[in-house]
């Protein structure tokens, strides 16, 4: 079979046979070469499980001939045996490929739909171009044995918002199959199917986890006034994980009566799991109160909770509680400080902070040292003088982040430590970490100076990474 070509405003479709030649090649370029206002030519590669390597120089020329005239060249639809010759020949990244999923039949496109890797973008394409031959198959697949087609059937239906086929989504409910039930639940919510919401609530219990959390999706999508004193019952229920789909749907629903439920939940919640999800639950609500309720979190019992906690500080860009979160720094609980540390270091860039995390360094215990360092680099104001003192610190860990964090701060003095470090300090994690800013800042005969250093390292793990930074060369 020859080449197949098609015009269409600028955009030049290129459909190769199964064995291209490199006549095909020479006669695509000849009857381009005359064609103007060319901006885009895709050359489908989707009936070629290989190409002959010679061939590849024509693609090379083509690309060339295209970019005199200011075209692009796309090949789509790549089959694995031709994308492997493309990375023997380091051409991978010179030519862009994509998937066109307009090239396919329609009965070829659903078949896509059990693979993985691409199944959600086709989904997504039948979606946009949704038409009568589309609609015929999706309610074909709804009707198949194999519950990955019906899944997706009723997924592309749903992103179609095609209400049609109401009835049949809410009788996959009762699917034997999670995937299929998820769907449903999903579909259901986005057709904002009021009818539903009570079978849906039932899947909060569901075994699998994937189906309750949709059912807690799709139930803030359909929740009126009464939702939120609903949800709140669950909170409870003596399963953990009910509790924890609850709040989910609290948190999507949003409103005053879900912020009060989760509010109050806490003092009583019981499980750090649980607890560790409503600390995240509340930064996504916009109260005043909420950064004063996770600095509280941040002395929980649980480190789970205070990781949690702090994370959240840090996602509602609690800056007006800095000063509060400076004092836990020292807190007795080495624990409360190192989150604490953590947390300055995401929020603050003010020298008042780095100031304050230097002068209670030595006040500190061993992992609060280490969040004060590491935070130090994140704050940016420099104290490298600070820092490079921390370089003779007996603790490796220690001196592995005071590298980081001058190079985050002043690279050039970074690049003169790690050197320092290369042909002095004793561990290897440090050096390790020296030849990654190095290979990172690329300074002047850097190359040169890692050849030298990898003669005489003795660590199989630094040599390994000097070895992967001059081969990535």
């Amino acid at each position: 079979m020859a080449f197949k070509v098609e015009f269409h405003k600028g955009i030049v479709k290129i459909e190769l046979p199964d064995s291209p030649s490199m006549d095909d090649f020479t006669k695509i370029k000849k009857r381009l070469e005359d064609v103007e206002d060319i901006s885009v030519v895709k050359v489908d590669l989707r009936k070629c499980s290989y190409i002959q390597s010679k061939v590849v120089s024509n693609i090379i020329a083509l690309k060339k001939m295209l970019n005199e005239k200011k075209a692009k060249l796309i090949l789509t639809n790549v089959q694995e045996g031709v994308m492997q010759l493309l990375e023997i020949t380091n051409l991978i990244n010179f030519v862009q490929i994509e998937k066109d999923f307009s090239s396919y039949s329609v009965d070829e496109l659903a078949e896509f739909f059990i693979d993985p890797e691409v199944c959600d973008a086709v989904s997504d394409y039948i979606a946009t171009h949704y038409n009568d031959e589309f609609r015929n198959k999706m309610f074909e697949l709804l009707n198949s044995d194999d519950p990955i087609f019906k899944e997706y059937a009723i997924l592309t239906i749903g992103k179609a918002h095609d209400v049609t086929a109401l009835d049949t989504i809410r009788h996959a409910l009762n699917d034997e199959v999670g995937n299929v039930n998820k769907a449903a639940i999903l579909v259901l919510g986005w057709m904002g199917d009021e009818e539903s919401k009570e079978e849906i609530y039932s899947f909060l219990e569901s075994d699998f986890i994937d189906v309750a959390e949709a059912a807690a999706a799709s139930i803030a999508l359909l929740s009126d006034e009464d939702d939120s004193h609903k949800l709140g019952e669950f909170l409870k229920s003596p399963d953990e994980r009910l509790r924890r789909i609850a709040i989910q749907a609290l948190t999507l629903i949003n409103d005053d009566d879900s912020y009060n439920f989760l509010k109050n939940h806490v003092k009583n919640e019981t499980s750090e799991m649980v607890r560790a999800t409503l600390a995240k639950s509340l930064s996504f609500y916009n109260k005043a109160e909420v950064a004063d309720i996770l600095l509280d979190l941040l002395k929980d019992e649980s480190l789970k909770v205070r990781e949690a906690a702090a994370s959240s500080l840090i996602r509602i860009n609690a800056k007006s509680k800095i000063g509060d979160i400076l004092q836990r720094v020292t807190d007795e609980d080495s624990w409360v400080g190192y989150f604490a540390a953590k947390a300055i270091g995401e929020l603050c860039r003010e020298k008042t902070c780095s100031d304050y995390l230097i002068k209670v360094y030595d006040r500190v215990e061993q992992n609060v040292k280490l969040a004060i360092v590491h935070a130090l680099g994140n704050i940016g104001i420099n104290c490298s003088d600070f820092l490079m003192g921390l370089m003779s610190d007996k603790n490796e860990d220690i001196r592995k982040e005071a590298l980081e964090a001058i190079y985050k701060i002043e690279k050039e003095k970074a690049v003169e430590m790690a050197e320092s470090a290369l042909n002095e300090d004793d561990n290897w994690v440090v050096r390790f970490k020296a030849v990654d800013i190095l290979a990172n800042a690329k300074p002047s005969g850097y190359q040169d100076f890692l050849r030298s250093i990898y003669e005489k390292e003795n660590n199989r793990y630094v040599k390994e990474k000097i070895l992967s930074v001059l081969e990535g060369l």
